[in-house]
């Protein structure tokens, strides 16, 4: 009889746990505790497993003709039902891991707009603009995070609005974003486009000193992550044989 009752207390709890993580409403808490341990089978089946195995039962304010998964059928339906900011934003995720950002980028705007203090949706839209080619609109988005967090995402939120900025051709405020980078964060990409940008206003010897700054500072690096930085080290002295610069 102990192991049922441990088996039970395990699936409540993990249920509970999902209820939360959906941001369901407390009372599915109240009835799984209450009703140990039925109610943590009716939360499985009502919310948890709502639509396993059935077809697309909705329609969505866009199209696709690729395959939906179960699990974005799953979200769709409770996007459907509840109309909760976490699944958008989830539903978002989903296609952004897929690299669909056409479809990704309404869901993570509809999330916004239910909960504009959902920052985990607001990057999540700046890189999927960023992954479509808008990068102008994403530079938009990643700007009004930033306000929020500067530090967002160990600093990749920033090193993303300066990206965006160069590729929209915002030179000058890539050039200040990329400083402010550097200043803080040790992203060898961002030390080669500040220094790539430098020599194209004119300021050679200053892009000399910065691929010489990058160089040098690759020398402490542990292994995995030189072999991760590699390129742009490689890219940096590339820069300084073509402007007659040798290392030792």
């Amino acid at each position: 009889m102990d192991i049922f009752i441990t088996i039970g207390l395990v699936f409540m709890v993990w249920m509970c746990i999902d209820c939360i993580q959906r941001k369901e409403h407390f009372i599915w808490i109240v009835i799984m505790v209450v009703l140990f341990p039925v109610g943590a089978v009716i939360y499985y089946f009502a919310v948890k497993n709502k639509g396993k195995g059935r077809g697309n039962l909705f329609s969505l304010p866009f199209k696709t003709k690729e395959v939906e998964s179960e699990e974005t059928l799953q979200l769709k339906e409770l996007i459907n039902i509840n109309h909760k900011a976490y699944h958008y934003e989830k539903l978002g995720d989903v296609y952004l891991d897929q690299k669909q950002y056409d479809l990704a980028i309404p869901q993570f705007q509809e999330a916004i707009k239910k909960d504009p203090e959902m920052n985990d949706a607001r990057y999540g839209l700046g890189k999927s603009l960023h992954g479509s080619g808008k990068y102008t609109e994403a530079a938009e988005v990643l700007d009004e995070l930033i306000k929020i967090d500067k530090k967002y995402d160990y600093g990749n939120a920033i090193f993303g609005l300066a990206e965006c900025y160069r590729l929209a051709g915002m030179e000058s405020k890539a050039m200040e974003t990329y400083k402010t980078v550097i200043d803080s964060f040790a992203f060898f990409k961002a030390y080669y486009h500040y220094g790539r940008l430098l020599d194209k206003i004119g300021q050679k010897q200053e892009a000399i000193d910065q691929m010489k700054s990058l160089i040098g500072s690759s020398k402490d690096l542990p292994e995995y992550k030189l072999e991760k930085e590699r390129y742009w080290i490689e890219e940096a002295y590339k820069f300084l044989r073509k402007n007659g610069v040798e290392l030792a």
